[in-house]
């Protein structure tokens, strides 16, 4: 059974991922790993693979720069008038940073349910602009309620931004997140490891330091060796230290 290597870098992170796929040899590997799982611990997983996914693309396209923005509603609504209400936010904003010169927006959402319905929103910034002048400008274009915005935090380990965005379950109301079409895409790449009797520590790029290593045993695809490290001076948004038995 051949042994892969996964290397992904999203933004100041830098993971790699070594292990088995069965995949390669025939077995029917998602099936079969998830047959005997309970419906708690398929959410749990399913969760995990979100979160992961969450915060690679969040380490991809955002900085220390950028913002994470709470919209209210002055009244009550139901989910379908906000999401309403959040697409218009959003043609407006387009407008307005396209009509001043603006970077082209990027963001990522989670309309909230827990009490009165609010948005979560992480976007890019105003260039030039004070926090003072962004606030300003959000609470004119959005116009239905309050505005609280700050900036996102250096390796936020105690906030861990994608499992606080993700913290409710959606299950019966749709996806747990929604981002716009201009994020990019990690960068992945999967190589083939040659066998040897010794084993090869896993190493971190040249300014990169190693925030987590650990090695797994599952049963559907043995051992899964995993390690994650940060740019000195960058960002994380890490909400997981986890290997990944389900990325195969």
């Amino acid at each position: 059974m051949p042994k892969y290597k996964k290397k992904i870098l999203a933004g100041d992170v830098y993971e790699v991922e070594e292990f088995y796929c069965p995949r390669t040899i025939g077995k029917k590997y998602e099936r079969g790993r998830n047959e005997n799982l309970t419906s708690e611990e398929q959410q749990k997983r399913n969760l995990n693979r979100t979160r992961r996914e969450l915060t690679r693309i969040i380490n991809t396209n955002f900085s220390g720069r950028d913002i994470f923005v709470l919209l209210t509603h002055d009244g009550v609504v139901d989910l379908e008038e906000a999401r309403r209400e959040q697409s218009n936010f959003f043609r407006r904003l387009n407008r307005y940073r396209n009509r001043n010169g603006f970077d082209p927006l990027k963001y990522i959402y989670v309309i909230e349910m827990q009490g009165r319905i609010h948005h979560h929103i992480v976007m890019n910034q105003f260039e030039g602009l004070s926090m003072k002048e962004m606030q300003q400008i959000l609470q004119e274009i959005w116009g239905k309620g309050l505005v609280l915005i700050k900036h996102l935090y250096k390796n936020q380990k105690d906030n861990r931004l994608a499992s606080y965005l993700t913290k409710e379950n959606y299950k019966k109301k749709g996806k747990r997140w929604s981002g716009s079409r201009n994020l990019k895409k990690p960068k992945v790449t999967i190589e083939i490891v040659k066998e040897t009797k010794r084993k090869v520590k896993l190493r971190a790029p040249k300014n990169f330091e190693i925030v987590a290593a650990h090695e797994d045993f599952f049963e559907e695809i043995g051992w899964v060796r995993y390690m994650k490290a940060v740019r000195r001076g960058g960002m994380d948004y890490g909400s997981y230290e986890e290997g990944s038995e389900d990325d195969c």
